[in-house]
């Protein structure tokens, strides 16, 4: 996958504006982590606040600043250039996907299956990132 990227440290968002999740756990504090898995946490300099991931994207398509965003939501702005990639060699952490059900010991055949299907289809690496 050929993106453009621009190469920065994860202290150099702070110079940015950046367009935040407030949903996020802590949307003032950024945390990625390096090749070596260790943690850097930054705090972006926000002049926006959404709890809609599409407006995060409209905003920065627009040029109001930097986000994070899953790939499901701007993969296709990445492999158009429409969006750059500025920290390549840096990711965020894992979001947990959970499965909640009453019990094991009487699962219904539907629920197992959606589960199993739930299980397969989170499991590496995503078709969209593909």
């Amino acid at each position: 996958m050929d993106r453009r990227v621009l190469d920065h440290t994860p202290e150099q968002l702070s110079e940015h504006c950046a367009i935040v999740y407030s949903y996020a756990v802590n949307p003032d504090e950024w945390e990625l982590i390096d090749a070596d898995g260790l943690s850097h946490r930054v705090r972006p300099r926000a002049t926006m606040s959404t709890n809609n991931g599409d407006t995060a994207r409209a905003a920065a398509l627009a040029g109001s600043g930097v986000i994070w965003q899953p790939t499901f939501l701007i993969g296709e702005d990445l492999r158009a250039g429409r969006l750059i990639e500025l920290l390549p060699d840096f990711r965020m952490p894992d979001i947990d996907v959970l499965a909640v059900y009453p019990s094991r010991r009487h699962l219904s055949a539907k629920v197992r299956a959606m589960v199993e299907f739930l299980a397969e289809a989170f499991n590496g690496v995503p078709s969209w990132d593909r």
